[in-house]
């Protein structure tokens, strides 16, 4: 992959702070702006996909989706029901062996 240079103007002490962060984790300015720049790449395919599927398109915080969220079937308890029958033949089987 050929790489090319780019002149940003960008505040000197945000700069310093996030190379100063990134270092730390062994990252590189240039590595991270490259990983949100494809980010945004892939962001935009998956726009294209929704309107091509006509989705609805929109970003929901946690309390919208909390809001929308079917109500009725409580699925920490059809889990732990699911387990103890589960347990409760395996117990009788070991029973008989």
């Amino acid at each position: 992959m050929t790489k090319i240079k780019v002149t940003l103007s960008l505040d000197e002490r945000l700069v310093k702070k996030v190379k100063s962060k990134l270092a730390l984790e062994g990252k590189t300015l240039s590595g991270t702006i490259e990983k949100l720049l494809a980010n945004l790449d892939h962001l935009r395919f998956l726009d294209g996909l929704g309107e091509a599927l006509r989705l609805e398109r929109g970003v929901y915080s946690f309390k919208e989706v909390m809001a929308d969220r079917p109500r009725g079937l409580d699925a920490g308890a059809v889990v732990r029901e699911l387990r103890d029958e589960r347990e409760k033949r395996i117990s009788r089987h070991q029973r008989f062996d």
